[in-house]
């Protein structure tokens, strides 16, 4: 497995170290290099990234920035020059923190923490085959094998199955923290598809069983070809 990476900083002798790290390391696959969070943006609706090695501090707007704007984004190795920067750079929860100089052994002891988090399953969880919406003053159970998806809604969540749609109101981010296990993907900000409806991935759009097309958001793509693809993928030419 290459782990695609994307490297941003904005110190140019940086960029050429951490370039010649990646390409040192035959598990990394460098997509491309940026000296911008704008320039890396960009590059991240344009290509599949599993990893960005990330400085912290850059021109208007800094690696933590970024990286709350991606939440759910690639995973992350900030790299600086300033250990103050350590506390910060953790309530985006990176893979790894570390200090210029940088050490290759060190940046190897990241890559490993990177490739043993993409190659982890998924947490085991016994799920209760249903969950409840509050409709008025009823509570009214859905089969999370009957959803087909959610979609956000200015204040609601129009929860969708084949035969009617619940509309409570919810958000959609509310939702997906309090759904167990790994039975929904976020595949775009105003949408969650159950696993088993999806038909067909296209660059675009998930097509479900049903024929309903769901819009594949940018910052998601990456997330979609790793958490569900993956390793399920089998290729017709070896």
């Amino acid at each position: 497995m290459k782990i695609n990476t994307l490297i941003i900083d904005d110190n140019p002798n940086w960029r050429l170290t951490l370039s010649k790290f990646v390409e040192m390391n035959p598990v990394l696959k460098l997509v491309a290099v940026c000296e911008s969070a704008f320039e890396a943006y960009a590059k991240l609706t344009e290509n599949e990234v599993d990893l960005l090695i990330c400085d912290i501090e850059m021109p208007d707007i800094s690696g933590i920035g970024l990286a709350k704007s991606l939440p759910n984004g690639p995973l992350i190795i900030f790299v600086t020059s300033h250990q103050e920067y350590a506390l910060d750079c953790y309530e985006v929860s990176p893979v790894d923190f570390l200090l210029k100089p940088l050490n290759f052994e060190r940046f190897l002891q990241s890559i490993e923490k990177v490739r043993k988090r993409l190659l982890s399953q998924p947490e085991d969880i016994s799920l209760s085959p249903y969950f409840f919406v509050k409709d008025g003053h009823n509570y009214e159970q859905v089969l999370y094998h009957n959803v087909l998806y959610m979609k956000a809604q200015e204040h609601f969540l129009h929860i969708v199955t084949p035969n009617h749609t619940y509309t409570p109101m919810l958000s959609i981010s509310k939702m997906e923290e309090q759904l167990k296990g790994d039975v929904f993907l976020r595949v775009h900000r105003s949408y969650l598809v159950h696993r088993l409806a999806i038909a067909t991935i296209t660059k675009d759009d998930v097509i479900l069983s049903n024929g309903e097309k769901i819009p594949i958001g940018d910052q998601y793509r990456a997330k979609i070809n790793r958490q569900h693809i993956g390793g399920n993928l089998i290729n017709r030419n070896g």
